[in-house]
């Protein structure tokens, strides 16, 4: 009963919403100004000025803004359980210019929180490493970024300080962002091998991010984060659950240091040539890491005779690459048109359980004539999973441990069409396959089989208020 109220609520939320804006629209007519008045499925905010409010506050460098998604989502094949959930999140963003709040020139403060609702389709009936949703997370309301940043130099230079989500700043690409799947923003691979799922949605890292751009081209990061963002072992090992409210603002674990260089090209709305953007960047964390063979004696983990606790390692570091291009772009606008993007990253094998990753896809924004805002996208990711770990599950059938295949990866395909209802309203279609959930993993109630292939599609709703 629990699980269908759950999903009753968050659909309801999603249907009713526009209902109760139409239901007092005339109402509030009468008593808005004239700029709110006209255009109501023009305006960018279904909230709209609040009677001139809200640009008052932006004149003064205060800026309020917020999102609700909810969407419904199931696996009809595949998986460790075939199951249909809801899952919602209210978004509230806070951007404050002090310029023009108190006159510190160049400084900025920002803050995100989130209520999020419903059931995590992957991790309860998938069973992948892969989140099928970039929406689903442990139900809570919690803090996800707070930070202060001050700009130098015309804006050449900034340098930020707070809690910085790692997924905003680093291995980003515009076009992947449009995707529905978790993993086409903060890549499985980190999730699953750095500390509590690195910094990643809904976590996020204390740390300090620096940044430079010598020309209009090239762009420079680095940053240094706190290693762990819920660190401690309570709580099921669920870093989310540790760390419920986002306000776990330590310092305590070893620092994972970051670095990025960018170069982007035909970024103006005039470029005579295609928009395009490399990167290149790295990490190192300088912590303890569990190896994927062997235990604390040098013996093989899959053997009858391990102590069963990983030898230890120090440190652990990936290496990226990331190319963003518009292949065709719809004449007189900035971003409508094709673009493809590539992401890939490594990380060593002997302590990390996925050691590869690469996601790619296309996009189009502007569908249709007619249509600037709608955008569908067809991509591809794929995670490799550890030589080590297969070699240890190798060890397992030999010593008579086990009988699990070898992990070998873990890929899913995405396909979604996103209409533009209106400017604050849009709704998306989206279907998925995953292959090898869990890098081929045994099912948990039947360890002869591994789980199977999934399916899922779904419906999400967006408002922006």
């Amino acid at each position: 009963m629990k699980k269908i109220a759950s999903l009753s609520n968050v659909l309801a939320g999603a249907l009713v919403l526009p209902s109760l804006v139409l239901a007092v629209l005339p109402a509030v007519a009468d008593e808005v100004t004239p700029e709110v008045e006209k255009g109501f499925w023009d305006r960018e905010k279904l909230t709209g000025d609040w009677g001139g409010i809200r640009t008052d506050l932006a004149d003064r460098g205060v800026e309020l803004t917020a999102t609700y998604t909810a969407e419904t989502l199931g696996n009809p094949s595949g998986g460790i359980k075939r199951r249909a959930v809801g899952a919602a999140l209210l978004q509230g963003d806070l951007d404050v210019n002090l310029d023009k709040l108190v006159g510190w020139q160049g400084g900025k403060i920002h803050a995100t929180a989130f209520h999020i609702q419903g059931r995590q389709l992957t991790s309860n009936f998938i069973g992948g490493l892969i989140p099928v949703s970039s929406v689903e997370a442990a139900p809570s309301t919690r803090l996800f970024s707070l930070w202060f940043e001050q700009s130098v130099l015309d804006d050449r230079a900034s340098l930020r300080f707070g809690q910085i989500p790692m997924q905003e700043e680093f291995f980003t690409s515009t076009y992947a962002a449009y995707m529905v799947n978790s993993a086409f923003g903060w890549p499985a691979i980190y999730a699953a091998n750095m500390p509590s799922g690195g910094g990643g949605y809904p976590l996020a890292n204390m740390g300090t991010r620096l940044k430079v751009k010598p020309t209009e081209e090239i762009s420079l990061m680095a940053a240094v984060f706190s290693g762990n963002v819920a660190p401690g072992t309570n709580v099921g090992n669920d870093a989310q659950k540790r760390n419920r409210s986002g306000t776990d603002f330590s310092f305590g674990s070893p620092p994972v240091w970051f670095g990025e260089a960018a170069y982007s090209i035909n970024q103006d709305k005039d470029s005579p040539g295609l928009p395009a953007t490399f990167k290149l960047g790295g990490w190192y964390y300088n912590g303890r890491t569990a190896d994927q063979h062997f235990d604390n004696t040098g013996r093989s983990l899959g053997s009858g005779a391990s102590s069963g606790v990983a030898r230890n390692l120090h440190g652990n570091w990936a290496v990226y690459g990331i190319v963003d291009h518009m292949l065709w772009k719809r004449e007189g606008t900035v971003d409508s048109g094709v673009g493809a993007f590539f992401r890939t990253t490594y990380m060593p094998d002997d302590r990390n359980q996925m050691s590869y990753w690469l996601d790619t896809g296309l996009t189009l924004k502007g569908t249709f004539e007619g249509r600037d805002d709608d955008i569908t996208g067809i991509s591809f990711a794929y995670g490799k999973m550890s030589d080590e770990l297969a070699s240890r599950d190798a060890d397992a059938r030999r010593f008579g441990t086990a009988t699990a295949p070898d992990h070998d990866f873990e890929s899913v395909v995405e396909i979604m069409y996103s209409y533009a209802v209106t400017p604050w309203w849009s709704v998306t279609g989206f279907g998925q396959y995953l292959f090898h959930p869990g890098g081929t993993t045994t099912l948990p109630e039947n360890s002869s089989k591994t789980i199977p292939d999934a399916s899922v599609l779904g419906l999400r709703t967006s408002f922006k208020l």
